[in-house]
């Protein structure tokens, strides 16, 4: 007969040797286990709570205060001991032989509970689950004895697992008291693991000051919340001591210092989530102070939609908005192409350093009630449910981000109330019954309606498409103004500079006439898709063309390549020299290469007898171009000569 005790954990001689974690704080939850413990009926506590929030940490504490002199008599006498999972499968060959054992174990402590309570990590030793099929023979046989009152159980359970399996046992539930255990808050973590940091300091034979510890906690709190504390905290301090070793072991860092500091702290932050050193650092604040300046830098002429927003990330930052709710969640009112996309782009940029960071959904193909299972996964056992939902899935996986939900209007009622619960608690539960945190979103719809109508009809308009609750919900409605021609000069300028150092870097120097931008603001002025239109026109009149006349070799590596107006006024026209004392000429460009009726390059037949030297043409090169900022400088001058007037 084989030794069985091998296969059982003593956590209470553990705990007379110190090796059992301290338990710091949480004296109410340690206090209410012992109740329960000393408790005739059901006195089989489970704690009950989400992944590292310190349910382990717990009951080693409650196994440690039973093993000291100041617990009662009853406790004292008790071992509590686990069951050694990985050795009895080591010895057993397969399943039928392990569940065996396993039940043979079991009994060693049912026959010895006066002097023996069993601590089980996994409720599938007691409840039938998904997971661990093979414990099910084992669990039937528990859970005889606990409903006889022949054994004493301490359990930990994730609160998923609770509510789908354990709840749903009534004859398990009939002898077990739940403890529901509470995430601590920052303040309760940053005692944690300020006990918690002399495991790290030996570890790595670092310092780790009380500061870097505060500022952890507060890192961890502000950036990390889809994860809980203490261990998300203590996390981000293993993972900052072990960044200050690489430095060192690369030569980056003095061997001498070694003191884990809260720069450390930042780095690491950085590589968990994305965002830039400098964007998590403290003197973020003054970089949000002047977000105005950058966001105007792309979005022209919508400053009061600039500074609307702005305001908004001042507040989350400073810690004056409700924590539970997204960074910022607006509804942007305006006609198509007047930078309601732009600004969500520039907010990405901004908040994340990465343009991409835009998670975009076009509210026109969520129409049907059936399309709330595209946002948040379908239902079990319907195909498609281990993708999770594209809203919610991309927002686990990637939580710092702007989400934007364009034509909101066009969305199904199901799905406003959907959105009640993200705009308000900041947060959505998959159909998976994963809760997915939208607290480090900035949430953006746009909408149409009562674009054209005065601003302070709007409001009225907008209630006949959404219920007041969701309108209260959002931070702020943005009402984005037409266009006027000076705010389009400045954005074609800054197309068109994007375009001439793309050139630039490929080895051509494209000149720009006055007059063609002068072109390019007219038909943009009159086009019913506003700026949109800018793109589709620099690629049609001139990317098109040019790269035809790149790839027939008509321009070359070197030679100037100029861009004006036809003579009839009608159309664009390209030139091009060989040498700096040749006149340039028009370049004949098939008809083929012309994009519908506004498609305005020359024809070499019909406009062969016009050509013009360098001089002669009104331009603007690459060396020579506003730059972005000498731009943005003379629009917000332009915007200040309106308001003087």
């Amino acid at each position: 007969m084989p030794d069985l005790e091998q296969y059982l954990i003593n956590y209470s001689k553990m705990a007379r040797s110190g090796e059992l974690v301290n338990l710091i704080g949480r004296e109410t939850e340690l206090e209410r286990m012992i109740h329960i413990l000393l408790r005739s009926m059901k006195n089989n506590p489970v704690v009950v709570g989400g992944s590292g929030i310190g349910k382990t940490a717990l009951i080693e504490g409650v196994i440690s205060f039973m093993a000291s002199e100041n617990a009662p008599d009853y406790l004292q006498v008790k071992d509590v001991v686990g069951l050694d999972v990985a050795k009895m499968m080591l010895h057993t060959k397969d399943e039928a032989s392990y569940a065996e054992l396993v039940k043979k174990v079991m009994q060693v402590v049912i026959d010895n509970s006066d002097k023996m309570m069993l601590y089980l990590k996994d409720i599938s030793f007691l409840v039938n689950t998904d997971v661990n099929p093979e414990n099910r023979e084992p669990a039937k046989f528990l859970r005889l004895y606990l409903t006889a009152g022949r054994v004493n159980c301490l359990i930990e359970t994730e609160t998923v697992q609770y509510v789908s399996y354990m709840e749903k046992d009534m004859s398990v539930m009939g002898c077990v008291q739940p403890l529901m255990l509470e995430e601590p808050t920052v303040e309760e973590s940053i005692q944690i693991t300020n006990a918690r940091k002399r495991n790290f300091e030996d570890h790595y034979g670092v310092v780790i000051p009380q500061e870097t510890v505060r500022v952890a906690c507060q890192l961890a709190h502000r950036y990390v919340k889809q994860r809980a504390f203490p261990a998300k905290a203590l996390d981000l301090l293993d993972d900052s001591a072990s960044l200050l070793m690489m430095d060192i072991a690369k030569g980056e860092a003095d061997p001498e210092n070694n003191i884990v500091s809260p720069e450390h702290c930042n780095r690491t932050i950085a590589d968990w989530t994305g965002i830039p050193v400098e964007k998590v650092d403290a003197e973020d604040k003054q970089r949000l102070a002047n977000a105005e300046k950058y966001l105007k830098q792309r979005v022209i002429g919508q400053d009061n939609a600039v500074v609307v927003v702005a305001n908004a990330l001042r507040r989350a930052r400073s810690g004056l908005q409700d924590p539970n709710r997204p960074i910022g969640s607006f509804l942007f009112i305006g006609t198509t192409g007047v930078g309601k996309t732009e600004l969500a782009k520039s907010l990405a940029d901004f908040m994340f350093n990465d343009e991409t960071a835009l998670l975009r959904l076009d509210m026109s193909e969520y129409m049907e009630r059936t399309s709330v299972t595209r946002m948040i996964g379908p239902p079990p056992g319907t195909p498609g449910f281990e993708q999770g939902g594209l809203l919610t899935e991309s927002v686990r996986l990637k939580p710092f981000q702007v989400v934007l939900f364009d034509e909101i209007e066009k969305a199904h009622l199901d799905i406003l109330n959907l959105m009640l619960q993200l705009l308000d608690e900041g947060r959505l539960t998959d159909s998976k019954g994963v809760t997915v945190d939208f607290r480090n979103t900035i949430i953006i719809l746009t909408s149409n309606v009562g674009a054209n109508l005065p601003s302070y009809q709007r409001v009225e308009k907008l209630t006949e498409y959404f219920r007041p609750e969701f309108l209260n919900r959002l931070d702020d409605i943005v009402s984005f103004h037409q266009l006027n021609e000076e705010h389009l000069r400045l954005i074609v300028d800054i197309h068109l500079n994007k375009l001439l150092k793309r050139a630039k870097n490929v080895g051509y120097n494209i000149v720009v006439a006055d007059q063609a931008k002068d072109w390019f603001v007219d038909e943009v002025f009159t086009s019913k898709f506003g700026v949109r239109a800018l793109k589709r026109l620099i690629q049609n009149q001139v990317e098109n063309p040019l790269s035809f006349l790149i790839m027939k070799e008509k321009v070359k590596p070197g030679q100037d390549v100029f861009l004006n107006v036809a003579p009839n006024g009608r159309k664009l026209m390209i030139y091009a020299k060989s040498t700096e004392n040749e006149e340039a000429e028009a370049v004949e460009i098939p008809e083929s290469v012309q994009n519908g009726e506004s498609t305005a390059l020359t024809d070499h037949k019909t406009d062969e007898t016009h050509s013009m030297n360098e001089s002669s043409v009104p331009q603007t090169t690459l060396t020579d171009t506003m730059s972005e900022e000498q731009v943005f400088s003379q629009e917000s001058e332009s915007v200040s000569n309106t308001e003087q007037k």
